[in-house]
């Protein structure tokens, strides 16, 4: 909890003064109170002294005392407004989204409706109405921020009210009221903490602001505003009387503000799993470098442009964690076209993730990834980039997603998104950067490159974002290409041409290229070497021309059985695997794919098969591959 709370330095800061704002408000009323009070006609108007360090005001009262003692109740005033606020607005905020059809869209638009009232204007009348004093203060802005409140919480019940565990809760009969308060305030609790401190610190000023207009706490009474309003009225004699309130109004509102996030991390449990997750890697480690000692990257001759050796890939779940890749090891040299193929959820677009950097929080990658023979996989570089790391992924490598449309940013011109990285990472002057531009476009074959360049990504169709994502990855001339599915969006024949696109620049620019897909028939045409990943982890890594062979590993017998092929009878049943992937959070024992696997024994339901290299050079994980080896020689002759 404390290493999430000091993960935030503006949060710390905001407390520490938070902290010193609260002491004040205990300790001053107890031993100040004289100070504040006491009438000194002969004092009055005094200046700045080491007797009175903020002078005194028009009746003599030591300006320092009054306000370090009208701090507990200008708090206890904004505390209590916010505490009514925020239970007021979530109240209404889920209880909206809690009713079902046409009832929620007329409570959603009530809350919407109540956001149009200026929040200042609607403290003033409820105060008028209920008159001057502390009850009025409290009640004027708690009903204020609730209209805030209520709409943020309703946003954030939204995001989560459709999911699964909500509507399994409903259908066993779980009043509203429990799954307001067990199912959905505490999945939206981390960011309604900072919502919470910000109000505190919109409470602070409203508060003030009411006092300062009278109608707020009433003599003999004093806080901030109250102190505020009798400063300005003998500011050009006593400054300090006007400033000083003025600047703790500031303070402790700012102090809120910076402190929620801090204070949100510390009660994230997810954040203390990610720290034990972390330590629990390095012990996993430990032991899979013995488990797989047998397994050494299957590497050839030539540079190595990509090292990736026991990479892991971590998620929180409860207070541990679940690996959604695990020990993944592959090289990869210049030129070379490496696929990647396996099911949904196999690890494939995590494991590309983990070497781009991108792995998203709350996310944990260990293991060792070099690029062009840098380490990425360095202390504090995860989700905190520094220039050189940036600079070297910036220029090393290039992503190509499946959905062009959500990468390429739909407020930037085409020119703009493509000259952005040159210009950043390679300091190239604008003007040569569009020269480069337009040959990159004409490259990838778009017509009328020029006129592209000034088109927003919306204006192009679907295979024209495509080449125009790969035109921009050229610009940086990088030596790995990674491909995310680039086709998946795509018709037959925009599909080939992208192939057949990619195929070119490998061959001009010796780009090492990352193929992901699910087609594996794609893949074999269009790779050197494929990585079969199952459960996040690789269950054979051979060459394409080994696949179209057949794989040793049942899975990838199974994978290639269910392509499709249209010299197949018409009323035969195409293949399938039967069964369904494993959750990466509830492995089964053994090997992960013993449940579905047609040769599995005894040993695979108990131990886990390392990655092996088999005599012709292929590496399976796999107790059964001498028994596929030896049904396909018995087929054979």
């Amino acid at each position: 909890m404390l290493r999430a709370f000091l993960s935030a330095p503006s949060g710390v800061a905001g407390v520490i003064v938070l902290a010193l704002i609260l002491a004040a408000a205990i300790i001053a009323p107890e031993t100040l109170s004289s100070q504040a009070t006491t009438l000194d006609l002969r004092s009055a108007t005094q200046m700045s002294s080491p007797e009175h360090l903020l002078g005194t005001d028009t009746l003599g009262r030591d300006i320092l005392a009054r306000l370090l003692v009208a701090t507990r109740l200008s708090m206890g005033l904004a505390f209590a407004s916010a505490v009514l606020g925020a239970i007021i607005g979530m109240t209404m905020g889920v209880g909206a989204v809690v009713l079902q059809g046409r009832a929620r869209s007329v409570a959603l638009r009530a809350i919407d409706a109540l956001l149009a009232f200026p929040g200042i204007l609607v403290a003033i009348y409820v105060g008028a109405i209920i008159g001057p004093g502390i009850l009025g203060v409290v009640l004027g802005v708690g009903i204020t921020i609730s209209f805030s409140y209520a709409r943020v919480t309703s946003a954030l019940s939204l995001s989560i009210i459709n999911r699964d565990y909500i509507s399994a809760a409903r259908i066993s009969g779980i009043s509203a009221l429990r799954v307001m308060t067990r199912y959905v305030l505490p999945n939206i609790a981390e960011t309604l903490a900072i919502t919470t401190t910000v109000a505190v610190s919109n409470s602070i000023t409203a508060v003030s602001t009411l006092s300062f207009l009278g109608l707020g706490v009433q003599p003999p009474a004093f806080d901030w505003g109250r102190m505020l309003t009798e400063g300005v009225q003998a500011f050009y004699v006593t400054p300090a009387a006007a400033l000083g309130p003025a600047i703790a109004i500031a303070v402790s509102s700012l102090a809120f503000g910076f402190s929620g996030e801090a204070i949100a991390r510390a009660l994230n449990p997810v954040l203390w799993a990610r720290r034990a997750g972390a330590r629990a890697d390095a012990d996993a480690r430990a032991i899979t470098t013995v488990v797989h000692a047998d397994s050494p990257i299957a590497t050839a001759s030539g540079q190595s442009v990509l090292e990736v050796r026991e990479l892991s890939v971590s998620f929180p779940h409860g207070h541990s964690t679940f690996k959604v890749v695990d020990n993944v090891s592959f090289a990869l040299r210049k030129g070379e076209r490496l696929g990647i193929v396996g099911e949904s959820g196999c690890g494939k677009t995590t494991t590309a993730l983990a070497i781009a950097q991108l792995v998203p929080y709350p996310g944990s990658v260990s293991g060792s990834i070099k690029l062009q023979g840098q380490e990425l996989l360095l202390d504090g570089a995860q989700n905190g980039h520094d220039a050189d790391l940036n600079r070297l992924l910036g220029t090393q490598l290039a992503i190509v997603y499946q959905d062009p449309l959500s990468s390429l940013n739909p407020a930037l011109k085409v020119g703009t998104q493509l000259t952005e990285a040159s210009e950043i990472h390679g300091g190239v002057a604008h003007s040569d950067a569009v020269r480069t531009a337009i040959e990159r476009l004409r490259e990838v074959n778009i017509p009328s490159a020029e006129v592209q360049l000034v088109r927003y990504p919306h204006e192009l169709s679907g295979g024209m974002r495509q080449r125009v994502m790969i035109a921009m990855g050229l610009m940086i001339d990088p030596p790995l290409f990674i491909c995310d599915e680039p086709t998946t969006s795509l018709d037959v024949t925009v599909q080939a041409q992208i192939m057949d696109l990619l195929a070119k620049l490998n061959a001009v620019h010796g780009s090492a290229i990352i193929l992901i897909s699910h087609n594996l028939a794609l893949v074999s045409q269009n790779t050197d070497r494929v990585l079969v990943m199952y459960a996040g982890r690789i269950v054979e890594d051979l060459t394409s021309a080994q696949l179209l062979g057949g794989g040793k590993h049942p899975y990838t017998r199974q994978l290639l059985a269910s392509i499709p092929d249209t010299s197949r009878p018409r009323e035969d049943r195409l293949e399938f695997i039967p069964g369904q992937a494993p959750d990466p959070a509830n492995l089964p024992t053994g090997c992960p794919y013993n449940p579905r696997c047609p040769l599995a024994f005894d040993r695979c339901a108990v131990e886990r098969p390392p990655l092996r290299v088999q005599p012709d050079g292929r590496r399976v994980a796999c107790w059964a591959a001498d028994a596929v080896a030896g049904e396909r020689t018995t087929v054979a002759s």
